[in-house]
């Protein structure tokens, strides 16, 4: 009787991690906007610009369709990118005197414009935090654990501007339609 209890039981956690498993944190689409309301973009950034953050606006620009072309004349959109704002405060200290832990703040200010009018969409600023916990003993592991951080903290900051420049071209071409009553 125990042992057909415990057999129950065993095939009970199985079909539930089963099921558990198919569930996860990233949602699909979660590195992308969504459909986006223009076809080809011009970037344009000042040397402070982080190259993480470059890298990541044009990942998110070439995940949603986005061709990035050359010049002004080819472009629908252009986004001005502005230093990237970059700032590490420590939190925490361990008894020898080294941080233990660290806030990471990255911030970047961008201006959009419609390039066949000169019209500004949008402009603005866009940030993202991470808090790390230091490990002294294993520095380099720690070093690597930064790289991704900060790279994480780019995707973030790509695809929050993505998404406020694709709501300010829809609102600036969206046509109200007649609502029948």
């Amino acid at each position: 009787m125990v042992r057909k209890r415990w057999m129950w039981t065993g095939i009970v956690f199985l079909m539930a991690s089963v099921l558990l498993s198919g569930c996860g944190f990233h949602l699909r689409g979660y590195d992308t906007v969504g459909e986006v309301h223009f076809k080809t973009v011009l970037l344009k950034s000042s040397p402070s610009v982080r190259v993480e953050v470059k890298r990541a606006l044009r990942k998110q620009l070439e995940l949603s369709g986005v061709k990035i072309v050359g010049s002004e004349k080819k472009a629908e959109v252009l986004i001005q990118l502005n230093p990237t704002r970059y700032k590490v405060s420590r939190t925490a200290f361990s008894g020898q005197g080294d941080a233990t832990a660290e806030l990471l703040s990255m911030s970047q200010s961008f201006t959009a414009t419609w390039a066949l009018t000169g019209n500004q969409l949008v402009s603005g600023s866009v940030e993202t935090y991470r808090d790390r916990q230091i490990d002294t003993a294993a520095l380099l592991a720690a070093e690597q654990e930064l790289i991704g951080m900060r790279e994480s903290m780019a995707s973030d900051l790509a695809r929050q501007m993505m998404d406020r420049i694709n709501r300010a071209v829809q609102k600036q071409f969206s046509v109200s339609e007649p609502v029948n009553p």
